[in-house]
């Protein structure tokens, strides 16, 4: 799937706010200039950023009927119900919007292309959860790689490891470091146009799948960064990061962490962040040396104070460079993963 201009219309019907709307929320942060119009019929008449506190003027409509007033190109379903599957109450609206001649964008475990009364416009839909044909095991390309690779890690799951990687690639770009993301969900898939949604993928071929993706752009920029997925103490999405460490065989990690967060969704408690560094670090060392360089703060729930006062705590116990490169960007982390990595580069 190519990253070119689009016309966005977000599908994002009755559920978008914070945690409702990933994939539009990705979209809006990360391709703004793109989101033309967001469909939600309990928000009709608002913007998004009386929304969702960002975003800017994008008008939110009811419906695809006024969505189409401001000539879309690609719907994109914004949405990830329990279950992946597409709810009986959007299909009139996607088969209008088909039929209008947009293209559709689903993230979804069920493939819109699969339904029968859509199979005529399979070729104006991507449904990015899709396992790509002709999947392998790993085959070890690492050891020929020519661009560094960093593969951005959680203390938790849903802990930024996306916004991570994508704030971390443009912070890097300002100071004169090009980079690739490669994507491995289907928010990450949608925003940069390329990658796999590894959750998707059989188990035993998540390291291959991770590991061809980035063989398609390798040595097309000096360093590719890879959207983490899961956390490798979460006891029910430890698989899919583990799949991810080793097709990606990194340089290096960069950890995002909510400090405020003491335990994960199974109500297990939370290690020490010293604890997550070192785990990662011990994976690697079988096959090379790849250090932690620095800490994405996710600070949603605490204000300046508690945040500088988190950063500060997790820099005396670890020394490693931490800020939130979202609410309070400061560079520091990027910095370091220039002198580290790419050393004869001048920041």
């Amino acid at each position: 799937m190519d990253q070119k201009r689009r016309r966005f219309a977000l599908y994002a019907q009755n559920r978008l706010h914070a945690l409702g709307s990933k994939t539009a929320n990705g979209l809006i942060l990360f391709r703004q200039d793109e989101v033309q119009v967001v469909i939600d019929a309990s928000k009709a008449g608002l913007t998004v950023l009386d929304v969702l506190g960002y975003g800017g003027a994008i008008p939110i409509v009811a419906h695809i009927d006024e969505a189409l007033k401001f000539r879309p190109d690609t719907l994109v379903i914004g949405v990830a119900p329990i279950g992946g599957a597409i709810k009986s109450e959007w299909m009139p609206e996607l088969k209008i919007a088909l039929e209008a001649g947009l293209n559709i964008w689903a993230g979804l475990h069920q493939f819109l292309g699969d339904i029968d009364e859509f199979r005529q416009f399979r070729h104006r839909i991507w449904d990015a959860r899709r396992s790509p044909p002709g999947l392998k095991v790993a085959q070890g390309n690492w050891t020929q790689r020519k661009s560094k690779i960093i593969l951005t890690i959680g203390s938790d799951s849903n802990v930024g490891k996306m916004t991570t990687a994508l704030v971390l690639q443009q912070q890097l770009k300002s100071l004169g470091l090009e980079s690739i993301f490669v994507g491995t969900g289907q928010t990450g898939m949608m925003i940069s146009g390329r990658g796999v949604a590894v959750d998707a993928i059989v188990s035993d071929f998540v390291n291959g799948a991770t590991e061809a993706e980035i063989d398609k752009v390798d040595g097309q920029a000096p360093l590719i960064i890879v959207e983490g997925q899961g956390a490798i103490t979460h006891i029910g999405y430890s698989g899919v990061t583990m799949g991810l460490i080793h097709g990606a065989m990194p340089d290096a990690f960069i950890l995002a962490h909510q400090p405020s967060r003491i335990v994960d969704d199974y109500d297990h408690p939370l290690p020490d962040i010293q604890v997550v560094v070192d785990i990662h670090e011990s994976l690697m060392r079988p096959f090379k040396p790849a250090k932690v360089l620095g800490v994405n703060l996710y600070s949603k729930d605490l204000n300046s104070d508690e945040s500088q006062k988190a950063c500060e705590n997790i820099y005396e116990n670890t020394g490693l460079p931490v800020e939130d490169m979202v609410k309070n960007p400061k560079g520091i982390v990027a910095e370091k993963v220039l002198r580290d990595l790419f050393p004869k580069k001048n920041i």
